[in-house]
């Protein structure tokens, strides 16, 4: 038997001692339990005598409340202390406070701890000299243990309660078809469950790298190369197995809404730390110019980097994503919605039948155009590039083209969708009746449905960006030739093809119309056509051998055929055998595996669908986190102040706050530049004390800060451990005097009056505060030379990037690394005051170094010079162009001439 070794935080190695299947432990009455396990038991025993003692419409009621507390417990307890623990090793270090595994300072609580978390140990197990981190985790998995088997004793005995005895189906050996398909689908989820403990053992069941990290390879075979996350997705089956079995729409719902907490808690807490412990993000540094030769040709020269890069940005530039990123005063967005808005308004207003065809028609037609229409674009484009020759020959170039190539695309694109929806309206109508055969489970799958194509196309962009939704390889070609199988596509090998089409098949569900259903399936065999004849010979042109034959998903399918029928006893093959003849057993052998290779591709897509949903739905719940971090940064966040009781015992006169160069002449700085602060305190001053930056008028109290900082602070007296932790006295000297530097995103980048205040042991009482200061605006540059705008911005840049040598850019003509939302804010900012040019942020990402901004700088304060009275207004009849050669009375009207064609 392998042994492995785990690694705490500090840096400490340890024979990880095997631990017992939880399951077979708790139940087998052999086995010796821990008190642990008796309150598991207990509880359980409860839950099933309630479940047979009370009235069945008691039962129901009370097991819904159960089973969601239980539900609660895991997501949001649980969700709770790891985040708590992944943070700040809070569990760890409650431990370590309340000396839970401390013989000298607690022997009761030792010997006990040490009594019962030994029970279901093995005999490597020494809880002595265990790590304080795994001593912890097995802890933590007692009351997981509890959890989980309280959270699925309370949902079996819902489900059962719940279980509906006279269903009444109105399809043809419907009931036959919903216990087989809820058998399956538990039996699914077993051997789901069965299979990932099976690769991730208990270590990362139970979270065990929320406390220590182990030093063995895992191979992510089996189940996880069906789906990802498949322990939260397809682990979670066996609900939609039993509300079939149950027949109960209140089963189906409430295990709809228990697996969407578990994506919850998978984007919220375990996403988060996967993505901190096993991908951390690179440490920014700039790159030497005179950087080794093997490193430039091992990943092509820099002026090849700087030309891909150059093309990738001229090429997307916020592009309309079927209506994402729309901006009304763009023209190809506007035209959009205005086509859209057409098509919506029109069936409406036509009544009766006649509307009814006409958004049928208008569907079936944006189908054809969509499908003939981008179909024939690119299968010319690959043939001879028929589609940049158009344009390179009327004076154009492959970036207009491509430009023109994807306002069409995302047009008929969005068209289709809703001219279908306006179909599906006009042939809908209202139930009467919800309950009444599969009416509402239409409804519900409909929208499921809808969701899964949304999740799936969400997920396919996000692997392929713009460039792969776009079809960029039919454009562009100073592009990487290396295809990777990521996100979705590892899974599957074009999701697209049945999955990508789900919201057409959801709304068929709900529509209930023949008609819809026909347009629906025209729609997806338009899809598997253009796929097939157009996509798929154009990536093997491109792609070679680099494309995959075998999907994850059918290569698990194909294991699992071939491993299961092995596992069976030989006394029950030999049995089998006696019944059937062999060469019927092979046969069927044959029947089936020739089955499963022409289902496999058709499941695949299926499955990669299914795991998309988790990895679609984190960026989205970034971006609503972000945009609501934005929104608290620029407004005054008001906060509870914690307030010393000790404050008395303080001298205060003993605390003294200056800025190092405070005096009469130099109490202003520019924006941008760093403040110097010196301090002093008395030697019983607080372990914790900070220093704050805070706008004068912004806090009423000269005593008490009830303004929050926004992170424009410094500890006095921390210090930073191995592990990257902040420690304070007694683990570090204690300090009483000292000067602390506040630069870059330490400062607050706007002009104002401003003062530091010293604040006692991690509270908010002002022990100190310095004379107020002023941030100023930096000298307004007149200038249009590029040589002067040059060194103004790159001044600022330097700024920005905190004077840090290691990634500031030294010369203009230098790339900006590690340029993020807050330091292209801060110079947007310092530009604003400077030139009176006001940029969007983001667009500092289209600008790769201080030269090219500074010509954007100059450009548009030309743009925007005023109109003046004795100004000649340049006409149209100003501007002449013929036969592919323009003239202008002014280079600049040439370039802006030029640009618009």
């Amino acid at each position: 038997m392998t042994c492995s070794y785990g690694k705490t935080p500090e840096g400490k190695v340890f024979r990880v001692p095997l631990t017992k299947d939880m399951i077979s432990n708790l139940l087998n009455i052999n086995n010796k339990k821990s008190i642990f396990d008796w309150i598991t038991l207990g509880i359980m025993a409860l839950e099933i005598g309630a479940f047979f003692l009370l009235p069945v419409w008691i039962s129901r009621i009370l097991f819904i409340f159960v089973f969601f507390f239980w539900r609660l417990s895991y997501n949001a307890g649980l969700g709770f202390l790891l985040k708590y623990q992944s943070d700040s090793r809070g569990l760890v270090r409650l431990a370590k406070k309340y000396k839970l595994f401390d013989r000298e300072a607690n022997p009761m609580m030792y010997r006990w701890l040490k009594t019962q978390l030994s029970i279901n140990m093995g005999d490597d197990y020494d809880f002595a000299t265990a790590p304080l981190e795994y001593n912890t985790w097995i802890l933590f998995r007692q009351l997981v243990d509890l959890i989980l088997m309280n959270d699925f004793t309370s949902y079996i005995c819902f489900a059962l309660s719940w279980f509906n005895t006279t269903p009444q189906s109105s399809i043809f050996l419907g009931d036959t078809l919903r216990w087989c398909g809820g058998i399956f689908l538990i039996i699914f989820n077993i051997w789901v469950k069965v299979d990932a403990q099976r690769v991730v053992k208990d270590f990362a069941w139970y979270w065990g790298d929320f406390f220590f990290l182990i030093e063995q390879s895992l191979t992510f075979d089996g189940v996880f190369e069906m789906a990802p996350h498949p322990m939260y997705s397809i682990g979670y089956f066996g609900y939609y197995g039993i509300s079939l079995l149950c027949a109960s729409y209140t089963v189906l719902f409430v295990s709809i809404a228990a697996h969407a907490m578990q994506f919850i808690f998978l984007i919220c807490i375990e996403t988060p730390h996967i993505d901190k412990t096993y991908n951390p993000s690179p440490t920014i540094k700039r790159q030497s110019l005179n950087s080794d030769h093997n490193e430039t040709s091992s990943f092509g020269s820099s002026s090849d980097l700087q030309s891909r890069s150059n093309s990738y940005v001229d090429y997307f530039t916020r592009d309309l994503l079927v209506f994402k990123n729309f901006d009304v005063f763009r023209s190809s967005h506007f035209v959009v919605a205005i086509i859209a808005l057409y098509a919506i308004i029109t069936p409406l207003l036509v009544p009766g039948k006649a509307g009814i065809v006409l958004a049928l028609s208008q569907a079936f037609i944006w189908r054809i155009i969509h499908t003939l229409g981008t179909s024939g674009i690119l299968y010319s484009q690959s043939q001879n590039k028929l589609f940049t020759r158009h344009f390179i020959k009327w004076g154009g170039d492959a970036k207009e083209a491509f430009q023109n190539w994807k306002s069409i695309f995302n047009l008929t694109l969005c068209m289709t969708y809703v001219t279908f929806i306006m179909a599906c309206w006009k042939t809908y109508t209202l139930p009467d009746n919800w309950t009444y055969g599969t009416t509402l489970l239409r409804h519900t799958l409909g929208l499921s449905f809808v969701s899964l194509h949304i999740w799936t196309s969400v997920s396919i962009h996000e692997v392929l960006g713009d460039f792969g939704w776009f079809y960029g390889d039919f454009f562009i070609e100073d592009q990487s030739s290396e295809l990777l199988y990521t996100g979705i596509y590892r899974f599957l090998n074009n999701p697209e093809k049945i999955m990508g089409h789900a919201a057409f098949w959801g709304m068929t569900l709900i529509a209930n119309n023949g008609f819809i259903f026909g347009l629906a399936l025209f729609s997806q065999i338009c899809n598997i056509l253009f796929i097939h004849y157009v996509e798929e010979p154009h990536m093997q042109k491109l792609y070679g051998d680099q494309i995959r034959t075998e999907a994850g998903f059918t290569k698990t399918l194909k294991s699992a055929a071939i491993a299961i029928p092995k596992k069976i006893p030989q006394k029950l093959q030999t049995e089998i055998a006696r019944l059937i003849d062999e060469k019927e057993i092979r046969e069927a052998e044959r029947i089936v595996k020739e089955t499963v290779v022409k289902v496999e591709k058709a499941v695949e897509e299926t499955k990669d669908a299914v795991g998309e949903f988790v990895e679609a739905a984190r960026p989205r719940l970034q971006e609503v986190l972000s945009e609501t971090k934005q929104i608290l940064q620029t407004s005054r966040s008001r906060v509870i102040p914690l307030v010393a009781n000790d404050i008395a015992m303080y001298d205060l006169s003993r605390y003294k706050l200056k800025l190092s160069t405070e005096n009469e002449d130099t109490n202003s700085f520019e924006v941008g530049q760093p403040i110097s602060v010196e301090w002093e305190a008395p030697d019983n001053h607080g372990e914790q004390d900070w220093i704050g930056i805070y706008e004068v008028k912004s806090n009423k109290s000269t005593h008490i800060t009830n303004i929050s900082s926004r992170g424009l602070w410094h500890w006095t007296n921390a210090a930073l451990d191995n592990s990257g932790e902040f420690v304070f006295p007694p683990d570090t000297p204690l300090k009483t005097n000292g000067t602390i530097v506040f630069s870059g995103n330490k400062l607050p980048w706007k002009i104002g009056s401003y003062e530091f205040r010293y604040q006692h042991n991690n509270k908010h009482n002002v022990m100190a505060r310095t004379v107020p200061f002023e941030i100023k605006a930096p000298q307004t540059c007149l200038s249009r030379d590029q040589e002067t705008v040059e060194k103004v911005v790159l001044k600022f840049a330097q700024k920005v990037f905190n004077n840090d040598p290691e990634i500031m850019p030294n010369t203009p003509q230098e790339e900006f690394v590690g340029m993020g939302e807050y330091e292209s804010k801060h110079l947007v900012y310092c530009i604003k005051l400077a030139f009176n040019v006001d940029f969007a942020w983001e667009m500092i990402a289209t600008e790769k170094d201080v030269s090219q901004l500074s010509k954007r700088i100059i450009l548009a304060k030309e743009a925007l010079t005023p109109f003046k009275a004795d100004s000649r207004r340049i006409s149209t009849s100003n501007l002449s162009l013929s036969s592919g050669t323009s003239s202008c009375v002014s280079p600049l009207l040439a370039n802006v001439a030029t640009n618009s064609i």
